[in-house]
């Protein structure tokens, strides 16, 4: 995450220019690490300044959305609260390039005197925090994470202790340095790459800020600089300083870098992308860009964190049904064994004078296949009662067999269910979309129904995926098993084609056809490719070369009676092979 020196310059110029002179109006701490603060700007309007310093999401940022806050406010907040409440912003200042803002307040104390007070955001990953000050005596007066020496030989950040700098790393700032020492300092060790020893020479580069530089340049990032001369080094000096000249500006145009999963880097410059797999879009100012990234960036994070666990559960599930396949097939085979009985049953009954009362075992041809048979008997019990007991073997274990049959096909029908709810979760592109998933667990009773939800009845609130083929016909894909049987039984007509992958678990594809179209030669060739491309997209083998893909005219598919959501079965079928691709179609709203 490119949330570095450069990048909090940007920000930092942006927000002063927008907050300085506005005072605190409420102070909440919706996380342990992170605060709200609401500036009031006399003539202008109130604003939200969300600081964090959470080990992965550290930023300083506008926030727009509204956020749950404590019933009871934490000491922190409350200490601030005591503080800052009606204070005045006086500036807001990066400490060089470092990641470092210290924003400056003015307020009154317990005496109804003026006096600096200055909040300290550190924006160091693990080793984050927001450290308030008395900048008169440079002591500590709270934090919103406290450590000793016992986690840090370097500082101690508690209330009453002198506040020290984090520890320095060693680099140089490049503000007027020369093109000669320039060289000097990148030449110092000649096996790194030109991107390494940007990033390692000077404050405020993050790997992605050096690499991006030196693609701007025209330089190779991994060009070893000991490869490199006075022209590379020159190039590459200039473009620095014209990039650290550019982010001095108020309002700074800057890029975010997207993929069809969302955001994935900004910075408050150009940035190239030398993958291809990705796209950029640019903004007038940098806090707009750092929203939208954290706000896409939690929201992926959130869906991630919630898709694993639904997913982690329903897999619980399917080890128990794996596991129950697996005895179910033993006590199957074990009554299959028993069938032997039958035969010598009817051998014993046929040949009972052969035998008598205390035998313990007959040797007979066997009807079927006349080859002699080993028959152990019950030397307790007669020929005919060891023959009753034979047949009473048997009789059971037919009905064990039938039993068994049953049983299985229901275990095998929920081990497909729920392989296919996984695939529906894994590709969910919401939280709500996964909440409908899970009502719909809850309403089969794989989950557990929870408070507000129980009695409730499961609704399709989400639609199904919309695409237009290259010949102008619409694609519409389940996004769940219930929504399956919606688009399939009641969205989809008579004669619009039913696809889904063959044998695998994945979602129901449906071609809008015209009212004229009446057999399989109507829908374009390349139109049912796409159509087929996305049910193998959209199914368990994502990630094979190629898929079986089955279609059928929708009249051709029926729902059994009591079977699980999803689920159903077709006839007079056609089968294709489909590469899974989306690429190639754009998803409509």
């Amino acid at each position: 995450m490119p949330f570095d020196g450069i990048t909090i310059h940007a920000i930092c110029n942006e927000l002063s220019a927008i907050l300085n002179g506005g005072r605190i109006d409420k102070i909440h701490q919706p996380e342990k690490d992170e605060l709200l603060l609401t500036i009031h700007q006399p003539k202008i309007g109130s604003y939200k300044l969300l600081i964090s310093a959470n080990a992965r999401w550290a930023r300083i940022q506008f926030q727009d959305a509204k956020v749950n806050n404590p019933i009871t406010p934490p000491s922190f907040c409350m200490l601030l609260r005591k503080y800052l409440e009606g204070a005045k912003i006086i500036s807001i200042r990066q400490l060089g390039l470092e990641r470092i803002v210290h924003i400056n307040f003015e307020a009154l104390n317990d005496f109804r005197e003026w006096q600096s007070i200055t909040l300290i955001c550190e924006f160091m990953g693990k080793h984050s925090n927001i450290i308030l000050v008395n900048p008169e005596t440079g002591i500590i007066i709270d934090a919103i994470k406290k450590y000793s020496h016992e986690l840090s030989s370097f500082r101690e950040v508690l209330p009453g202790r002198e506040y020290l700098q984090p520890p320095a790393q060693g680099k140089i700032t490049f503000k007027d340095i020369s093109i000669d020492d320039f060289c000097a300092l990148l030449w110092k060790d000649e096996t790194k790459s030109l991107s390494q020893a940007c990033f390692l020479s000077f404050e405020g580069f993050s790997p992605f800020a050096a690499k991006q530089i030196c693609l701007q340049a025209g330089l190779d990032p991994a060009m070893s600089v000991a490869l490199c001369g006075l022209f590379e080094f020159t190039q590459l000096h200039q473009f620095i300083q014209k990039l650290l000249n550019s982010v001095e500006s108020v309002e700074v145009e800057s890029s975010l870098l997207l993929t069809r999963k969302g955001a994935q880097d900004f910075a408050p410059y150009a940035i190239i992308d030398d993958h291809g797999s990705s796209y950029t879009e640019t903004y007038p100012t940098i806090l707009k860009t750092c929203s939208l990234y954290f706000n896409q960036s939690l929201h992926r994070f959130r869906l991630e964190s919630f898709q694993a666990n639904i997913i982690r559960r329903i897999k619980d599930l399917l080890e128990r049904s794996y596991r129950k396949k697996l005895f179910q097939s033993g006590d199957l085979e074990h009554a299959l064994q028993n069938k032997k009985y039958r035969t010598w049953g009817e051998l014993l009954t046929a040949f009972s004078t052969l035998s008598k009362k205390g035998d313990q075992e007959i040797i007979l041809n066997d009807f079927y296949d006349d080859e002699p048979i080993t028959i152990i008997l019950d030397p307790l019990l007669t020929p005919i009662q060891n023959a009753q007991k034979f047949f009473k073997i048997y009789n059971k274990s037919t009905k064990t067999i039938k039993s068994l049959e049953t049983l299985m096909q229901q275990n095998q029908e929920n081990i497909d269910y729920l392989e296919s709810t996984i695939v529906a979760v894994e590709q969910s592109e919401s939280i709500q979309q996964i909440e409908e998933i899970v009502l719909e667990l809850e309403n089969e009773q794989f989950f557990k129904k929870k408070g507000k939800n129980k009695g409730s009845k499961t609704t399709t609130i989400s639609n199904p995926r919309r695409f237009m083929s290259s010949d102008g016909f619409e694609i519409l894909v389940g996004r769940n098993n219930r929504q399956n049987d919606v688009l399939t039984l009641k969205t989809a007509g008579k004669m619009d084609l039913w696809l889904h992958t063959k044998d695998i678990p994945g979602t129901h594809v449906i071609i809008k056809t015209p009212n004229t179209c009446q057999n399989i030669d109507d829908i374009p060739i390349r139109t049912l490719e796409e159509a087929s491309a996305l049910a193998a997209y959209f199914s368990k083998a994502q990630q094979a070369d190629k898929v079986a893909v089955d279609y059928t005219f929708r009249k051709h598919v029926q729902k059994p009676k009591n079977s699980r959501p999803g689920m159903v079965i077709y006839e007079n079928y056609w089968t294709i092979m489909a590469k899974p691709r989306i690429n190639d179609l754009s998803e409509l709203n």
